[in-house]
């Protein structure tokens, strides 16, 4: 299904018209438009504002493929990732990816009609059991710096090397973070009371749990993890750790 049909059906189920769409993501109606006519496409920020916008899944715009051709849609996101670790400042490009992945620019368009949408898959990959392992941490009511250091840093280590990638490239970092942002934000609201009634509260402790993170993936090589949970533990004292929990 085209992302264009996705949205209009996205649009019609939440019983709104172009203009009213438009107006909760601040663009203009024109924009709605072209997507549902398939004339323009939406940039992979915009793609993750609408699922913040709406809370939709993450993989809400991911194109359904033939199980036969996972291999050659892993391919493309492997040869992109290559490409992003050759390359601080310049994204990678369609003849690039092809170059590595040995699948034509033709094939990579069937998967992935825009350069956007294969940020988009690539950004949803990475975080998928992530954000799933977080949830149920939090679901437990486990204290939010508990979860962060126990559950959630073993596994943005075991992807170090991507995300050292996506904290570090200018062309796609502002993306990340805006992804993680909005979905983690809606995490810690979602379970806990505290952060539903005090908003400053919650963007006070999203920002700092970022700022951890990125700090910790954008070094040329990531600290251990074991070195990483106990600075946390020793920077998080006893004052600030009761704010994180």
């Amino acid at each position: 299904m085209h992302i264009g049909i996705k949205i209009k059906q996205l649009r019609i189920s939440q019983g709104l018209t172009q203009q009213e769409f438009a107006d909760k993501l601040f663009i203009s109606y024109q924009s709605v438009s072209n997507w549902e006519r398939q004339k323009r496409h939406p940039t992979a920020e915009m793609m993750l504002t609408m699922i913040e916008t709406f809370n939709l899944p993450l993989d809400f715009f991911i194109m359904a493929h033939d199980k036969a051709y996972d291999n050659e849609e892993d391919l493309i996101l492997s040869a992109f990732l290559t490409n992003m670790s050759h390359n601080l400042d310049e994204i990678p490009t369609l003849k690039s990816i092809q170059k590595v992945s040995g699948i034509s620019i033709h094939r990579i368009k069937a998967y992935f009609p825009s350069f956007d949408d294969i940020i988009y898959a690539f950004i949803n990959k990475i975080d998928q059991s992530i954000k799933t392992q977080v949830a149920d941490s939090l679901a437990t009511n486990k204290p939010v710096l508990d979860t962060f250091i126990d559950d959630m840093a073993p596994m943005l280590y075991q992807k170090k090397d991507a995300l050292h990638i996506l904290y570090t490239r200018p062309y796609i970092r502002g993306v990340w973070t805006q992804f993680i942002r909005s979905k983690y934000k809606y995490l810690l609201v979602q379970y806990n009371r505290d952060n539903q009634t005090d908003a400053l509260r919650t963007e006070y402790l999203i920002e700092t749990l970022m700022a951890f993170i990125s700090v910790w993936m954008s070094q040329e090589i990531p600290e251990p993890l074991s070195e990483f949970q106990s600075r946390i533990r020793q920077l998080t004292g006893s004052r600030i750790s009761i704010w994180l929990s």
